[in-house]
């Protein structure tokens, strides 16, 4: 299965295999979850990420239950401070 990844305002160093502009192609089986895919990329676990997935949200109440398909379009976003 392959995705697409965006990250947008990540804080620090982008993780491995992502251009400067927070764009990857990933593959992975097909048992990949929303909170696989944080954990493969390293994303800490203390935070909540914000999650689009073909501009739909997945709340990360379901991060855990919401399996991935071949050619989602995902795009993840950091926790945000300030108003």
């Amino acid at each position: 299965m392959k995705i697409h990844v965006k990250l947008v305002s990540m804080p620090g160093r982008q993780p491995t295999g992502f251009d400067n502009f927070g764009n990857a192609h990933l593959s992975f089986s097909n048992n990949m979850t929303v909170s696989g895919l944080l954990d493969d990329m390293k994303l800490s676990k203390a935070e909540t990420y914000m999650v689009l997935i073909n501009g739909e949200t997945v709340p990360p109440s379901i991060h855990k239950e919401h399996f991935l398909k071949d050619g989602d379009d995902v795009t993840i976003f950091p926790p945000m401070e300030g108003g």
